[in-house]
């Protein structure tokens, strides 16, 4: 008998990339999902923006694009690589002693 594999939804979340308005740096935070077969193959995917986070001089801050309120700690915590393009972006550059 022939085993039956049902699809598999995998979901990331993604930074896209930076827009410069002026001396605001803005991010658009995704979350790309991808259906895929039990042997691995992408048979369909979706984007969901989530989020846009503003950097600007002296501050930043989201702005939650599903309605839902959204803290610049709560898409953080969704995105924790999004926190090296943050600090890059307030000009915060950490050196790696090995």
């Amino acid at each position: 008998m022939q085993e039956i594999r049902l699809p598999v939804v995998e979901t990331e979340i993604r930074i896209a990339k930076e827009l410069k308005a002026g001396d605001r740096s803005l991010y658009t935070v995704v979350r790309v999902s991808f259906l895929k077969t039990g042997k691995g193959n992408v048979i369909g995917s979706w984007l969901t923006p989530l989020a846009m986070l503003v950097v600007e001089p002296g501050r930043q801050y989201a702005l939650s694009l599903t309605g839902e309120r959204m803290s610049l700690e709560e898409i953080l915590e969704l995105a924790p690589s999004l926190k090296a393009v943050v600090d890059k972006a307030r000009g915060i550059h950490r050196i790696k002693v090995t």
